[in-house]
C-alpha cells in the first residue's frame, strides 16, 4: 500500500484524508503529475486552466491504465475526482484528427406497420 496526499480536489476546496492509505494492484504505476501520464498538451492546458494542479490518488492510479485499454475497477470516496478521471480519459482517447462518424440510426416509429 502507498500513501498519497490530496490532488486536484484540494484545488477545488475538497481534501482527501491526510492519513489515508491506498491499495494499488500489481503492475499499476502511480503517476504523481498529469504531465507524467502522457496526456495531450491541449488537455493538459485545460486541466491547469481549470485549477487542477496535481492528480488525486484515484487519478494517479487509474488514468493511464484506462487510456491504455486496461479494464479498471476503482473505488474512492465522494469528491476525489472519479468523474473528472473518466472525462479526462475519454477526451484523451478521442481521435481528434478524424472527421468520420457513424450516422445516427433512425428513431423507431411510434406506429410500426404490420
Amino acid at each position: 500500500m502507498e500513501e498519497d496526499g490530496a490532488g486536484p480536489a484540494r484545488a477545488r476546496g475538497r481534501r482527501e484524508p491526510e492519513e489515508a492509505t491506498f491499495e494499488t494492484s500489481k503492475g499499476v504505476d502511480v503517476h504523481a503529475t498529469f504531465d507524467a501520464m502522457g496526456i495531450r498538451e491541449d488537455l493538459l492546458r485545460g486541466l491547469y486552466a481549470y485549477g487542477f494542479e496535481k492528480p488525486s490518488a484515484i487519478q494517479q492510479r487509474a488514468v493511464v491504465p484506462i487510456i491504455t485499454g486496461r479494464d479498471v475497477i476503482a473505488q474512492a470516496q465522494s469528491g476525489t475526482g472519479k468523474t473528472s478521471m473518466i472525462a479526462l480519459t475519454l477526451c484523451q482517447m478521442v481521435d481528434i484528427n478524424t472527421r468520420e462518424y457513424a450516422p445516427r440510426m433512425p428513431a423507431a416509429s411510434a406506429n410500426p406497420s404490420t
